[in-house]
């Protein structure tokens, strides 16, 4: 088979897998786009519920937000403390397991433990986004199609970079221009163009998104289990605001930004997991810290700085995908590449139509022709 053809055979397989995952993907990446921006749209949504005033002497209290969270939600609800407040103005959220399996997110004031609202993990807003952008609202089911939509992506970004390897250079040394002349030759310049320079970007995206869903190939997801029901909560004896000190001492850096406290007797752990200051590109979620839950003793620390080259490859990756480090320019940036999947699917479906709409024109006009002879 000469290179022509293998050329025109992978054109043909871009050109399907473009047409055939184009809706989805505009959906995928218009939604993670929207979460880039999740942390300042929410506080500016529902300041009443996430903000809180900073006292002049501000000493904030996890135990004091913890017996509250019990007192507002009784036994045998599960409770651990989500998100911690990342400045000073800031709730804390309480991630609540309910009784009747409902997932909700209560908040507190760290000062005052004061009780300011809650919602449904799911149902608001981002959270809704989130399944969205995760399964397309499917579950388990969902999450298979959204694996094989990164794996689509990785095959047409392949594939594409094939096909127009001849205009790479030119694109990244700005030689390439776009000719606005007319629909058909806009969209193509367009399409080249920004698929050379959101090449990686989307190599990144769809691949880390594919690998954290890997799971959903496995048989054993879609088997049915029974929702557990909840016991009794097991009551610590050991205090929250010293487990994140200790957590703090025994790793240099960390940035708590939440505690998994145990479910049931049999649990002797709690875990203090957050994010390492000088090490963003580790993730929000890097670096654990797991105490005696009865005597509040460092079980493990490993610094994940000096973990493996894989491990820290897939938490970079993984950091990568959610774009957890820098600020407004990484979420700019973000933001463009998140938008070129989008932008490719336009793009790509107007050269389509485009080339095969003069054969469905010339086939309509054929009988006519005959007609009139």
């Amino acid at each position: 088979m000469s290179r022509s053809q293998v050329t025109r055979r992978l054109f043909k397989l871009h050109s399907w897998l473009g047409l055939a995952t184009g809706v989805l993907l505009l959906v995928v990446s218009l939604s993670g786009v929207v979460l880039l921006f999740e942390p300042e749209l929410d506080h500016a949504l529902n300041p009443r519920l996430l903000t809180v005033a900073v006292p002049a002497q501000p000493q904030p209290s996890l135990d004091g937000v913890l017996r509250a969270a019990r007192q507002r939600f009784p036994q045998p609800a599960y409770l651990r403390l989500r998100r911690l407040p990342v400045t000073p103005d800031q709730a804390v959220e309480v991630s609540v397991d309910q009784p009747d399996h409902t997932w909700t997110l209560a908040y507190f004031d760290p000062y005052t433990a004061r009780y300011l609202g809650q919602r449904n993990a799911r149902e608001h807003l981002f959270g809704w986004l989130l399944g969205l952008h995760y399964s397309l609202l499917g579950g388990k089911a969902g999450e298979l199609v959204v694996a094989l939509l990164g794996i689509a992506l990785l095959l047409s970004v392949g594939t594409g970079a094939v096909v127009y390897r001849k205009h790479l250079l030119p694109v990244l040394l700005f030689r390439q221009r776009i000719n606005w002349k007319n629909a058909r030759t806009a969209a193509s310049g367009l399409h080249r163009v920004v698929g050379v320079w959101a090449l990686l970007f989307n190599l990144v995206m769809a691949g880390s998104g594919a690998w954290m869903l890997r799971a959903s190939f496995l048989p054993s997801s879609y088997q049915t289990e029974a929702e557990p029901e909840l016991t009794l909560q097991p009551t610590l004896q050991v205090s929250l605001d010293t487990l994140t000190q200790r957590a703090n001492a025994a790793v240099p850096g960390l940035q708590v930004q939440g505690l998994l406290l145990p479910r049931t007797a049999a649990d002797t752990l709690v875990t203090v997991w957050g994010r390492l200051a000088d090490s963003p590109l580790y993730g929000n979620f890097s670096q654990t810290v797991e105490f005696s839950a009865s005597t509040g003793r460092v079980v493990r620390a490993d610094d994940v700085r000096t973990s493996g080259v894989a491990e820290r490859a897939e938490l970079v990756a993984l950091t990568l995908h959610f774009g957890q480090f820098g600020g407004w320019l990484i979420k700019l940036l973000w933001t463009v590449g998140g938008l070129s999947p989008a932008l490719l699917s336009i793009t790509g479906f107007v050269l389509w139509r485009r080339r095969t709409a003069p054969r469905n024109h010339t086939a309509r006009r054929q009988p006519a022709r005959q007609l009139s002879r």
